[in-house]
């Protein structure tokens, strides 16, 4: 059975904000694909943390030139203990505690790989930073994903090396 992946690639553009800043050259080659979604609490998920993936992206989809990604959804949030005079605890989570810290839901690309040991899409190890470019999401993606934006970052580059997502 051939699978349709076109309903999962994303457009990519540079970062209005960045445009000044970065040449047409540091934009990808071509679309990414999209093969899921994972939700987070409190902050960014950790590399090799399973997404769920769309229908039709099987962990036997073959090998494509695209660059594999997931939509990364981050409720952040600051877990504030509280100690009571008898000694018990409890924790609650506030946003805004910490000014400079990130507050409200972010969405965003971050790279993809399947785990050869399990056979599931997780996220790729490393650290990811945005790296000036935007996707503009399909319409297939936005209505699976409750809420996403129809425009995300894209967290492709490699803040050690400098290096894009998968090169």
């Amino acid at each position: 059975m051939r699978i349709d992946l076109a309903r999962y690639l994303a457009r990519v553009q540079l970062d209005p904000n960045h445009q000044r800043y970065l040449r047409e050259e540091a934009l990808p080659g071509g679309p990414v694909l999209i093969v899921g979604h994972h939700a987070a609490f409190a902050t960014s998920p950790r590399p090799g943390t399973p997404i769920a993936v769309f229908p039709g992206i099987e962990p036997a989809t073959p090998a494509t030139d695209y660059p594999i990604l997931a939509l990364v959804r981050v409720e952040h949030a600051t877990g504030v203990i509280t100690v009571a005079d008898d000694g018990t605890s409890r924790i609650h989570w506030e946003e805004n505690v910490f000014p400079g810290l990130p507050t409200g839901i972010s969405w965003y690309l971050r790279p993809a790989e399947l785990d050869p040991a399990t056979g599931r899409w997780v996220l790729a190890a490393g650290r990811w930073a945005a790296g000036g470019c935007h996707a503009q999401l399909p319409r297939s993606v936005t209505t699976q994903v409750p809420g996403a934006p129809s425009s995300v970052a894209i967290h492709d580059q490699d803040s050690h090396t400098g290096r894009r997502w998968p090169s």
